[in-house]
């Protein structure tokens, strides 16, 4: 009778810890699909900090590039006007043209490259971890699976065995597979290590539970649940990796319509010139834009580039000289 009643005891007990390892599972897979979607997120966020950045010079590029045609077919200046200063004022105006140009054409490169890499990642590497067939099957136990548990657990007296204070048989940890499917060979794989026993001994656990059926968490694999640092998480380098094909055509977008910008503020500087003190004949008016045109050169050099005291200085004499 003793022996029936701790039979059926450790029996209800084994199918009450299947129930709720099979619920931890369930959880498992959901948990797993929040943290895939949040790295899918934060894939979207980075590529399309350069869409947004690349739609901004678009728009200013465009309205700049308006500018300058307007000034082609309407502010040619009259007859009379000194061939130096028309020379001055085509050539920055046509410079201005040029860089206008291309900062549009790589702001669009660089915005259709960025999104090509947003989707070839989201649909071939950072993927939502969908169970198979294999993994509902092992979330599932059968009442039968009883019977291949060890005698000693069948007939275990209550509150006189602890599993977890040494009772488990140490052994080589089951090593951690690698990060999943479509692992890139330029990415590192998580380093392989066992599951160390409790009390931080040497011994390392190769089962999580008092059946011996089931592997401790860490030792699974399961690289969505695994503490990796953030700027080391496989999304991230991705995405670092894919910037390179993209963030070049970004900075020389960024370069091309900072120069055209200053191109053109010559323009308008030559053309004010030109304009009020050769053809009106007042001198003060045009020499206040040209000093006014001149300071915001001067502030935008200081804004986009990052210079030393010196080449600063040259930087400012460059643009005081014209």
């Amino acid at each position: 009778a003793g022996a029936s009643a701790l039979w059926h005891y450790n029996r209800n007990n084994f199918l009450y810890d299947r129930k709720l390892r099979q619920e931890q599972e369930f959880a498992l897979f959901e948990w797993r699909k929040v943290q895939a979607e949040l790295w899918r997120e934060d894939v979207r966020d980075i590529i399309d900090m350069t869409e947004k950045k690349m739609d901004n010079y678009l728009v200013v590029a465009v309205l700049q590039l308006g500018m300058c045609a307007g000034l082609f077919a309407c502010g040619r200046l009259e007859p009379g006007t000194p061939p130096w200063l028309l020379h001055f004022y085509m050539l920055t105006l046509g410079g201005a043209f040029m860089y206008l140009l291309m900062s549009v054409w790589f702001a669009m490169h660089a915005g259709v490259t960025a999104q090509c890499a947003s989707v070839r990642m989201l649909t071939q590497f950072v993927r939502l971890p969908v169970p198979d067939w294999s993994d509902f099957e092992g979330a599932r136990t059968y009442a039968h699976a009883f019977e291949a548990i060890r005698l000693e657990d069948m007939l275990r007296m209550p509150f006189m065995r602890s599993w977890a204070t040494g009772d488990q048989p140490a052994g080589s940890a089951i090593p951690r597979s690698a990060a999943g499917p479509n692992y890139e060979t330029w990415n590192e794989a998580p380093q392989a290590g066992g599951v160390k026993a409790p009390g931080g001994g040497d011994g390392e656990l190769k089962h999580a539970d008092p059946w011996r059926l089931e592997q401790h968490g860490d030792a699974r694999g399961f690289y969505e649940l695994q503490k990796v640092t953030l700027n080391m998480r496989r999304h991230i380098r991705l995405a670092r990796t894919a910037a390179l094909q993209f963030q070049s055509f970004d900075a020389f977008s960024r370069l091309s319509m900072s120069f055209g910008t200053h191109q053109l503020l010559y323009a308008l500087t030559y053309y004010c010139l030109g304009y009020l003190s050769v053809q009106d004949g007042v001198v003060w008016p045009s020499v206040c834009i040209a000093t006014i045109t001149t300071g915001i050169s001067a502030m935008m050099m200081n804004v986009d580039l990052t210079t030393s005291r010196c080449e600063r200085a040259l930087g400012l004499l460059l643009l005081v000289s014209g």
